[in-house]
C-alpha cells in the first residue's frame, strides 16, 4: 500500500517532532520531509510529498505565500494549514492560496488525520468548529439542496459513481449538475468548485 507522504514545515522543534511521531505510527502515511522556514520548505520538497502540513507563521515569511511557488514545481501537492489563526477571514485567504484544508494546532490530532485523508481524496476540510461561522458569509450563491449534498459528499472523498447512487441520479446527470455548480461558483473545474464552496462556508 502506498503510503500518503507528507511535508512538515513548522518552525517549533518539539511540536514538529511529536506530529511525526503520530503521523509515522499511522498505516498510510508517513513524513517524508520537514522544514522550519520558508526557505527549508522551498530547498526540501521532494517527489515523495503528496501533503503540505503548513504552519503559516514562519521566522522567515508567511506561509501562505510558498503555496503558490510550491505548486509551481510540484503541481500534485496540497496543502493543510495548520496554525494558531482561527479566524474566518484567514481560513478565507488560505483557500485562495490553494489551502485544501484548515485544521487549528489545538485541534486533537484525529483531526490532522481526517484532514491529511480527505485532501489526498481530493476533498476539502475544514475544522469542524469554524463551518458554522463560514455558513454566516452574506455574499454565498445559492445552491439547491441536491448541489450541496454532491459537494459534501465529493468532499468527503466519495468518487462520482458513488455520489450518484447515493442521491438515486445516473451519472450523466450528476455531471450537469456538476458542470451547474461550477457556473454558480464562477469557476471551471470540480476541484476549483470545492476550494470555492469551501471559502463560502458550503461544504460541511
Amino acid at each position: 500500500m502506498k503510503k500518503i507522504g507528507i511535508m512538515l514545515v513548522e518552525d517549533h522543534n518539539v511540536f514538529r517532532e511529536g506530529l511525526k511521531k503520530l503521523i509515522d505510527m499511522e498505516e498510510n502515511m508517513q513524513v517524508v520531509a520537514e522544514a522550519d522556514s520558508c526557505t527549508t520548505a522551498l530547498q526540501n520538497i521532494n517527489a515523495h510529498v503528496d501533503i503540505i502540513l503548513l504552519d503559516i507563521g514562519l521566522p522567515d515569511g508567511d506561509g501562505l505565500e510558498i503555496c503558490t511557488r510550491m505548486i509551481q514545481t510540484h503541481p500534485h501537492v496540497k496543502f493543510i494549514a495548520l496554525t494558531t489563526y482561527d479566524d474566518v477571514t484567514f481560513v478565507r485567504k488560505a483557500m485562495e492560496k490553494n489551502v485544501h484544508g484548515f485544521v487549528p494546532k489545538y485541534a486533537f490530532f484525529e483531526e490532522i488525520r481526517s484532514a491529511i485523508n480527505m485532501v489526498y481524496k481530493g476533498g476539502t476540510y475544514i475544522y469542524p468548529g469554524l463551518q458554522a461561522e463560514l455558513l454566516l458569509k452574506p455574499d454565498s450563491p445559492v445552491l439547491t439542496e441536491q448541489e450541496t449534498s454532491i459537494l459534501q459528499l465529493i468532499a468527503r472523498g466519495k468518487d462520482q459513481k458513488e455520489v450518484a447512487a447515493r442521491l438515486y441520479i445516473s451519472l450523466s446527470t450528476l455531471r450537469r449538475r456538476i458542470r451547474g455548480i461550477c457556473t454558480k461558483l464562477g469557476v471551471k473545474t470540480l476541484e476549483e468548485a470545492l476550494a470555492a464552496a469551501a471559502r463560502r462556508g458550503l461544504v460541511r
